[in-house]
């Protein structure tokens, strides 16, 4: 995915990917949508948005279409978008899964990465023991939980992170561009893995209270030290008037 991301979102062509999972995503998202009609046209759109967002082409603005949810992603200072393509109901909660256009995924959970396929080192599973919730004021300033990974390719499975989270002040050197850094109540997470050579940077999370259920605006994030991404939750801006809609019609 990284390699779609920096040259625009061309597809990522590397060996280590296998196709059958490549197979299995795609499965995934036409079950979704057959759900609800079947190959229906809202399929195409959706598809043919994302293509458009990540085909290579240099825009200033891209074309969002208002029928979808997107997120803001930014790889080493290139922002680009990429499309929800279903939510995966899972008895810890809701998995958002984005997709890039070249159908590269993304997985989040409260904000919180617990899957990726297609990157050049990918996060195949995810297990959260215990993650404390989002809290708007906590009587305790650090928070502790553990995560496994299995990372491929290699076959390193059950990589063991301990995490604690803390409130920080607001950042000033943030990828945020949609809401003021200072409207968000900010976390860092750091962690300490086993084995210490699958050891990340912290991470950074932007998290909104404004309707009583904290939601996770913006993170950043990494999948391995060479590796870090920013998420943002984006709301595109209202077209001018007079100005047709091209993406996803």
């Amino acid at each position: 995915m990284l390699v779609a991301l920096l040259k625009g979102g061309h597809s990522l062509k590397s060996p280590r990917v296998a196709s059958a999972t490549r197979l299995l995503e795609r499965c995934l998202l036409a079950t979704f949508f057959l759900g609800v009609g079947g190959c229906s046209s809202g399929t195409s759109a959706m598809l043919d948005s994302a293509r458009l967002l990540y085909g290579g082409e240099q825009v200033a603005q891209p074309n969002f279409n208002p029928s979808f949810r997107y997120l803001r992603t930014n790889v080493n200072g290139r922002v680009l978008f990429m499309v929800l393509g279903y939510i995966d109901q899972r008895t810890e909660g809701p998995v958002e899964v984005w997709y890039s256009g070249s159908g590269e995924v993304v997985r989040l959970l409260n904000g919180q990465l617990v899957g990726t396929t297609g990157l050049s080192l990918d996060w195949r599973d995810v297990r959260l023991a215990n993650p404390p919730a989002w809290q708007a004021h906590t009587s305790s300033p650090t928070q502790t939980y553990v995560r496994e990974r299995d990372l491929m390719p290699g076959y390193r499975f059950g990589i063991r992170d301990d995490i604690a989270r803390m409130p920080i002040t607001a950042p000033t050197d943030s990828a945020l561009a949609g809401v003021p850094a200072n409207s968000l109540r900010w976390y860092e997470e750091r962690s300490v893995s086993r084995p210490a050579t699958a050891s990340i940077p912290p991470a950074r999370f932007g998290v909104s209270f404004a309707s009583g259920t904290p939601q996770v605006v913006y993170s950043e994030q990494c999948i391995s030290r060479d590796l870090c991404m920013s998420f943002e939750q984006w709301t595109p801006p209202t077209p001018a008037a007079n100005t047709p809609a091209r993406a996803g019609t």
